[in-house]
């Protein structure tokens, strides 16, 4: 599953600015679904600047937030999509006891 943060939310005070929430996608085969958690503390010890965040940190402070039994919940709920995208729509068909040119018929 590809996973992509679309936004983060962050607060600046106190300084420095630190990221609090995740908007995020879980996508895979043109399926997508996007959710948004608040994310953990920062760690003091092992803080990052906002600017030097990159997309791999995000995704992975996103999954930490959520636990491994939330992002298992989540990555099936795209694959549930995917699966029901592959099965056949009903398409309606003539009534075949109507005749094409009795449908057209006027009094």
């Amino acid at each position: 599953m590809k996973w992509s943060i679309n936004s983060l939310s962050t607060l600046n005070t106190p300084e420095p600015q630190t990221a609090v929430m995740s908007n995020f996608s879980v996508s895979q085969d043109g399926q997508s679904v996007t959710y948004s958690v608040n994310l953990l503390p920062a760690d003091a010890s092992k803080f990052t600047p906002y600017a030097d965040i990159t997309q791999d940190m995000a995704v992975a402070w996103t999954k930490d937030a959520l636990g491994a039994d939330r992002v298992a919940a989540m990555e099936a709920e795209v694959q549930a999509l995917i699966d029901a995208a592959k099965v056949p729509t009903p398409q309606p068909e003539p009534l075949p006891w109507v005749k094409q040119e009795d449908s057209n018929e006027s009094n």
